[in-house]
C-alpha cells in the first residue's frame, strides 16, 4: 500500500476487492486497484465529491504491498507499482474507476524471484443497497483472491490471477467475494514466481 492521498488511508496498487475498512482487498497491484477505492470515496467530504469526481493518479513507487504467504500466493509475495499512467476516479454516489496502464513488478521473497506485469485496463466498483459491491474489469488485469473468494482455484487459499479479457466479480459487505466470472484468458501469477 502507499502512504495515501488526502485523508483516504492508503492506496493499493493493484487490485484487489477489499479495502481497509469494510473491504480488505489487500493488493493494489497488479491490476486495476479497485479496493480501496470504495472505501476512501465514502471517506471524501460531501463538498469534495458532491460536485465533480475526484480523479487521483496511481502513485508510482512507495513502498509497495505485501502479501503473507497463503493470502495472495503459497510464499510471501511483494508487489510494487512502478510505472504507467493509470488514474482512480471517485465518484460522490460510491462508485469507483480505475483506467490506464500501471507497470508492476511482483516478487516471491521466499525465492528472491521476480517478474514485471504490464497491466492496461479498466476496473469499475459500484456498491450495491447492501453494502457489497459489484466489480466489472476488462483489459490485462490481475485480480488477488483471498482464501474464501468465489473464483478460480481452491477457494480455500488464496491465489493472484492475470486475466486478459472481461470479469465481473460481487462481493458482500465484508468484501468477501460471493461470485466470479470471466471470459478470455488467465493465468497463475503464483506459477509464474515459482
Amino acid at each position: 500500500m502507499t502512504d495515501g492521498i488526502a485523508g483516504c488511508g492508503p492506496v493499493p496498487l493493484a487490485v484487489t476487492h477489499r479495502s481497509r475498512a469494510h473491504l480488505r482487498r489487500r493488493g493494489g497491484l497488479v491490476v486495476g486497484a479497485v479496493t480501496l477505492m470504495l472505501g476512501c470515496a465514502v471517506a471524501l467530504s460531501p463538498e469534495a465529491s458532491a460536485r465533480q469526481p475526484v480523479r487521483i493518479p496511481a502513485p508510482v513507487g512507495g513502498e509497495g504491498n505485501t502479501f503473507a504467504a497463503s493470502d495472495a500466493c503459497p510464499f510471501t509475495l511483494h508487489t510494487e507499482l512502478v510505472g504507467g499512467n493509470q488514474v482512480f476516479t471517485f465518484f460522490d454516489d460510491g462508485r469507483f474507476h480505475a483506467t490506464g496502464r500501471h507497470l508492476d513488478r511482483l516478487t516471491n521473497v521466499t525465492a528472491g524471484t521476480s517478474i514485471s506485469l504490464d497491466l492496461q485496463g479498466s476496473v469499475d466498483a459500484v456498491p450495491t443497497a447492501d453494502g457489497g459491491s459489484i466489480i466489472r474489469g476488462s483489459g490485462i488485469t490481475g485480480f488477488v483472491f483471498f482464501p474464501g473468494d468465489a473464483g478460480p482455484g481452491d477457494t480455500e487459499t488464496g491465489r493472484f490471477y492475470l486475466f486478459t479479457g472481461t470479469f465481473v466479480a460481487t462481493s458482500d459487505p465484508s468484501g468477501v467475494l460471493t461470485s466470479f466470472t470471466s471470459a478470455g484468458n488467465s493465468q497463475d501469477v503464483c506459477a509464474m514466481l515459482t
